[in-house]
């Protein structure tokens, strides 16, 4: 059964967690929201959900389908199917489990330094990564306040929740593990980032750092393949017990 990779714009798709989770076996059925693609009405036959960025606020109830997906995380949460939200995702899932969402004073966008709490280095979504690493990101809002019970795994200087877990079933991310260098550079070159940043030192930190940045995102996609999503916890849409 199928990982349901939630995609709320065009530009913002799987990328290198996509092609390692196709690597382990790990089937996706895509929802293309932007593209007026509907959510399924309930999880029979998915093992997984995925929540991807975009360009939407977390804070816009107006948006069509955000009830929705705040149901799908609820039930998952409940029925202990894995979740992972990446940016805006991390954002509808923070809300959708107690958490709130608010406007940042000004866009965070390009790389920066993210760091790991104590929670974070010992969590194994992020075994083999550094404690003080630098990773791309592009947002506007932010996770103001966590989920009850949610472990804070990870912060920066610009955003104090980059990332946190809510038991063992669900994280989410604020900034972007799932993109490769030339994601990232296509958009810094496109003005594709939020945010008033010198593009051209960017692309050019970007090329410095290509090797780096390609083998963090596979050491992260490769996490959440073996530790969130293995093919062996999951039976029938229900995820078995794991012990981390």
């Amino acid at each position: 059964m199928p990982i349901l990779v939630i995609e709320h714009d065009a530009q913002d798709t799987a990328d290198v967690l996509g092609r390692v989770l196709t690597r382990h076996g790990l089937r996706q059925r895509t929802i293309r929201l932007h593209a007026g693609e509907q959510l399924p009405p309930d999880l029979d036959d998915v093992d997984g959900i995925v929540s991807l960025g975009g360009p939407q606020s977390g804070t816009d109830d107006a948006l069509p389908w955000l009830a929705g997906e705040f149901r799908l995380i609820q039930d998952a949460s409940v029925s202990g199917i894995p979740v992972l939200g990446i940016c805006l995702g991390a954002q509808i899932v923070a809300r959708a489990l107690g958490g709130t969402v608010s406007r940042m004073a000004a866009p965070a966008a390009g790389l920066g330094r993210v760091d790991l709490t104590p929670a974070g280095r010992d969590d194994p979504m992020f075994r083999g990564l550094a404690w003080y690493g630098a990773w791309p990101g592009s947002h506007q809002d932010q996770i103001e306040q966590l989920p009850p019970d949610a472990r804070l795994l990870a912060r920066s200087e610009s955003c104090p929740i980059e990332a946190f877990a809510c038991g063992i079933f669900c994280y989410g991310v604020q900034f972007h593990p799932e993109w490769s260098a030339a994601s990232f550079r296509k958009r810094c070159d496109a003005g594709g980032l939020l945010g008033d940043i010198d593009r051209a030192a960017l692309a050019a930190t970007i090329g410095d750092q290509t090797e780096s940045l390609d083998r963090q995102a596979e050491r992260f996609a490769e996490n959440v393949a073996s530790f969130l999503f293995p093919v062996e916890r999951v039976n029938a849409g229900v995820a078995k017990d794991i012990h981390h």
